[in-house]
C-alpha cells in the first residue's frame, strides 16, 4: 500500500539505491505491526511504497549496526596498539618552489580546463 504522493517528494536519487529493487534481489513478504503515526509521517514526507519505506529502514538499520560495531571494535583494538598501523611517515621530498605557482603549471591547468 501507498501513501499518497507529498506535495514535496525528496527526488529520486536523496537516498542510497535499494538494492533489492534495483538489482532484483530475491524478495520476502512480511506481516508486521508498526506505529501508526509513524508509517503516516513516512508515506507523507517520502511519497513511496510501504516495501520502499521498509527497505530504507533496513538499510538505515544496518548502517547503524555496523558503525556501532566499528567503534566497538575500535575500542577493543585502537589504531594506536597495532605496530603494523602505527608508525611515523616518512617526510616527503621538498617541494621544488615555494611561493607563487610557477606560471607554466598555471597555463597547464588552464589549457586543461578549456579540454
Amino acid at each position: 500500500m501507498t501513501g499518497p504522493a507529498p506535495a514535496t517528494a525528496e527526488p529520486a536519487d536523496a537516498w542510497p539505491p535499494v538494492d533489492a529493487t534495483l538489482r532484483g534481489m530475491a524478495r520476502v513478504r512480511i506481516s508486521t505491526t508498526v506505529d501508526e503515526g509513524r508509517l503516516t509521517r513516512c508515506r507523507r514526507l517520502l511519497g513511496v511504497s510501504d516495501s520502499a519505506l521498509v527497505d530504507r529502514a533496513l538499510i538505515a538499520l544496518l548502517d547503524e549496526i555496523e558503525a556501532r560495531r566499528e567503534l566497538v571494535a575500535l575500542a577493543e583494538h585502537p589504531y594506536e596498539a597495532d605496530p603494523d598501523l602505527n608508525w611515523e611517515a616518512p617526510s616527503g621530498p621538498a617541494l621544488p618552489y615555494e611561493g607563487d605557482v610557477p606560471p607554466a603549471v598555471v597555463a597547464l591547468a588552464e589549457q586543461r580546463r578549456r579540454g
